[in-house]
């Protein structure tokens, strides 16, 4: 049983926000689907670093939960287009910050969530 909430949580995540997306991504169409497909994203990968987290004894560190939901709301309305800072985004695009790297940042913000 220990070893299915080590593997089987993320894969069950994994399979549950594939799913998902694919459903969204056939049937609903317009403006609404794309934001959908991104909230599905953010909330699979955040979820799925969650379970990433072995730790069976929290710490409740309080910075790293703001941090992690400042990062996460930050880049998720980034991402959404409710703001556009020209600066930002020349910065993130010299470092080569794109959309792997933000999924990235999405699983670490949920592992540091749990932790």
């Amino acid at each position: 049983m220990r070893d299915f909430r080590y593997i089987g949580y993320p894969l069950f995540i994994t399979l549950v926000g594939a799913l998902l997306y694919q459903l969204v991504a056939t049937y609903i169409t317009g403006n609404l689907r794309d934001t959908l497909l991104i909230l599905i994203r953010v909330c699979a990968l955040f979820t799925f670093g969650m379970s990433l987290n072995k730790s069976t004894r929290r710490h409740m560190s309080v910075w790293k939960i703001v941090v992690a939901v400042v990062i996460t709301i930050f880049l998720l309305l980034y991402e959404l287009g409710a703001f556009y800072l020209p600066y930002l985004s020349t910065a993130l695009a010299f470092f080569g910050v794109g959309g792997f790297f933000i999924c990235m940042l999405y699983i670490l913000c949920g592992y540091l969530f749990v932790d």
